[in-house]
């Protein structure tokens, strides 16, 4: 046999050949065949399973950051009028959608029926439309009489899941209890004040919607004895995750003279949660992937033994060390390879259509797989990232090939004397 390139035309040809012949001829065992499968599946299970993790990562930090700021800036104990100039300052900034001055406090919120504990956020009329949970914005709290009247009126909004935890709707009574007191004669009186329920809001998120109550800029300054400052800038940004860089430009324009907290430090064990469930469930997959892709050691090595004679024949005619371990490489690769890509192909697929996947799997099942009444998502959310999806495709390739060494190395070994001795 006439020397070959590496991984050329004839060894190409015979890895093909070994690969098609039928098992009563040698060919590839059962177990390659179950191997080829076993890598399709969780190479598009990862997939799947990662995207649709995305999917609710995304709809979950979505509807957290849709009622919360992104970052904070500590100003109270400054004037009114010097925090209206720094907030005009801080929109400039690249990346800055919207700052706007708030007052948050904890209260007690009571009504006739129970009581829960809540949040008041004092907030100024101009600024209600960068709230993105309120969906008509300032004329949503125009109909509701909210901030008319002298000091800002006494009409406040809830949220949805506060106001049911209470028992009561709009037009209600509402009365706050603040956990400062006012000093008297006769010791520390509560403060204490009765509203009215102009109209209710939710900010996709049910922890928020249990806790915020909205109040007038002024109102709020009354009730909590801060009149003419404000407490925090609540500064929202065009793209959350970049939090850090947000506060880097923030420090720089204003001196290092604020102190300054992003949504990831507020929320460190939320975010880290979700991260730490992302990173798991991906070395797991990893691990089912690399599990997977061991199976074919045993299918290349019942090969290998299929084709002793074969590979002494190779050996007598010139066919080097080299060329024998090339060719069940490539058996091994092309195993995984093809597997790997048709998982890729049937992941993306299926992640793509992943609203069709849920109202085939309700239909055989005969129920709704996933109700939006009790998770509160029009459907299963799932979000494709390339990134993570060729990783998944390029490491089930590395292992396939990796774990086709031993095997291969064994049968280059082979010695072509011993092996047609008894033929």
């Amino acid at each position: 046999m006439a020397k070959s390139a590496p991984f050329g035309g004839v060894e190409r040809a015979l890895a093909w050949r070994y690969l098609r012949a039928r098992r009563q001829h040698g060919g590839v065992s059962l177990i390659s065949i179950i191997s080829f499968f076993g890598i399709m599946l969780a190479v598009m299970a990862l997939i799947v399973i990662m995207s649709v993790m995305a999917g609710f990562r995304s709809t979950l930090l979505n509807a957290l950051l849709g009622g919360q700021g992104h970052v904070f800036v500590q100003v109270q104990g400054y004037p009114e009028n010097d925090m209206d100039d720094l907030t005009s300052r801080i929109i400039e900034l690249p990346g800055i959608k919207s700052a706007s001055p708030i007052i948050e406090q904890q209260v007690l919120a009571t009504s006739d029926y129970a009581r829960t504990g809540a949040v008041v956020r004092g907030v100024r009329d101009e600024d209600l439309d960068t709230l993105p949970y309120l969906e008509g914005g300032r004329s949503q709290a125009d109909a509701a009489g909210f901030a008319q009247g002298k000091n800002g009126g006494d009409v406040v909004l809830i949220g949805a899941f506060l106001a049911s935890d209470l028992r009561i709707r709009p037009g209600d009574e509402i009365r706050l209890i603040a956990p400062e007191g006012v000093s008297g004669p006769f010791g520390v009186t509560p403060r204490s004040k009765t509203y009215t329920v102009g109209d209710t809001f939710t900010t996709g998120s049910v922890e928020l919607d249990k806790l915020y109550v909205l109040m007038p800029m002024q109102q709020a300054q009354l009730f909590f004895n801060k009149k003419g400052e404000y407490q925090l800038l609540d500064v929202r940004l065009d793209d959350p995750m970049k939090s850090e860089q947000a506060m880097r430009h923030i420090s720089e324009a204003t001196g290092n003279q604020y102190a300054l907290q992003d949504w990831k430090q507020q929320r460190a064990s939320y975010f880290n949660a979700l991260n730490v469930e992302r990173g798991m469930m991906r070395v797991i997959m990893l691990i089912l992937i690399t599990i997977t892709a061991l199976n074919i050691i045993t299918g290349v090595v019942m090969l290998v033994k299929n084709k002793t004679r074969d590979i002494a024949i190779l050996r007598t005619i010139g066919a080097t060390r080299g060329a024998i371990m090339r060719i069940f490489i490539m058996i091994g690769a092309i195993l995984g390879l093809t597997g790997a890509l048709i998982g890729l192909t049937l992941g993306v697929l299926i992640v793509f259509n992943i609203d069709a996947v849920e109202s085939f799997l309700s239909l055989v099942l005969g129920r709704e797989i996933f109700a939006a009444d009790v998770y509160g998502l029009d459907g299963l959310p799932a979000e494709l990232d390339w990134g993570e999806a060729l990783f998944t495709t390029l490491w089930a390739m590395s292992m396939s090939i990796l774990v086709t060494l031993w095997p291969a190395w064994n049968a280059a070994k082979l010695d072509p004397v011993e092996a047609l001795r008894f033929e």
